[in-house]
């Protein structure tokens, strides 16, 4: 039986009020969005949707998006955010339609569920989380594939995985992406330079953007920056801590260019940001895991 390999960031359960903006953004991983309920607009690239119930959408790394509830009624959607950690699921993901107008009872269905299973949560979950999400995807590749209008990017692109290869040194440059990556996600909240991920790969600065970019889709001063994001907004609707103890807790000695970063990668500052969300009931599946509800 096929079954996805991906890294599951986050899955939120949550209600946007009239008129509520979620600001142009992008970033280096995909996004599912499904409209449970309500109406609003949805651009993403040069496409602009009017949102409505049953709807789904499917955002690929770096392209820009932007989500607005209507101005008379709010919007209801169950969002995931994941990472493909291998070839098979990277290209089934990213041929995949990106907007389905009316997903039918089943797709609805295992959005449902998806939500559900997150806030049961027990040794059965991970299978069964895989077995909905493997569901939910071949269901939008049948729809996809049934669709005569929609013709799927058959273009040759660079993955956000690479293959082994060996530099000129004689080092493995995958293992040496893999120990960047590591080290990223384990020191993110220390001042990071990009000589030393340079030194950790064994590779010129130069080269080992270049490298980073092909596989990832961003810099790796861009990817430490997503992680440091993600991180903030964990700390900002699961904890109390001040806004300057999560500033330092993600590598920022300045409050103040916390705050503008923040800003610049969400729309809104932290304050705001944890105003809106704090509110949720938040549960945690494999430390990576939101479930607003």
């Amino acid at each position: 039986m096929f079954s996805l390999d991906i890294n599951l960031l986050w899955v939120s359960k949550c209600t946007y009020p009239a008129k509520h903006v979620i600001k142009k953004n992008h970033h280096d991983y995909y996004q599912i969005v499904f409209i449970l309920g309500g109406e609003g607009i949805v651009t993403f690239g040069d496409s602009v949707k009017y949102a409505s119930v049953n709807q789904a959408y499917i955002f690929r790394p770096n392209v820009v998006h932007k989500i607005e509830a209507s101005r008379s009624k709010p919007l209801n959607i169950i969002e995931l955010k994941f990472y493909c950690n291998n070839a098979e699921t990277e290209d089934l993901i990213y041929h995949l339609m990106p907007f389905v107008n009316d997903v039918g009872q089943s797709i609805r269905t295992a959005f449902v569920s998806f939500v559900e299973e997150i806030k049961r949560q027990d040794d059965y979950t991970p299978q069964i989380i895989n077995a909905l999400l493997t569901q939910l995807i071949l269901s939008w590749k049948r729809i996809s594939e049934q669709d005569e209008g929609y013709r799927g990017i058959k273009s040759v692109r660079n993955f956000m995985y690479i293959d082994k290869e060996v530099n000129k040194d004689g080092n493995n440059k995958g293992d040496s992406l893999d120990s960047v990556v590591e080290y990223i996600q384990q020191n993110y909240s220390n001042e990071i330079k990009l000589k030393d991920l340079a030194d950790i790969a064994y590779l010129s600065p130069i080269y080992l953007c270049s490298a980073f970019k092909d596989r990832y889709g961003v810099s790796p001063i861009q990817y430490l920056q997503n992680i440091r994001c993600e991180n903030a907004k964990k700390l900002l609707t699961d904890t109390d801590d001040t806004i300057t103890i999560i500033a330092e807790k993600v590598g920022f000695q300045s409050i103040n260019y916390f705050s503008r970063f923040f800003r610049s990668h969400t729309g809104i500052t932290p304050n705001e940001f944890r105003r809106r969300n704090q509110n949720f009931f938040i549960k945690d599946y494999q430390g990576d895991i939101t479930d607003y509800s």
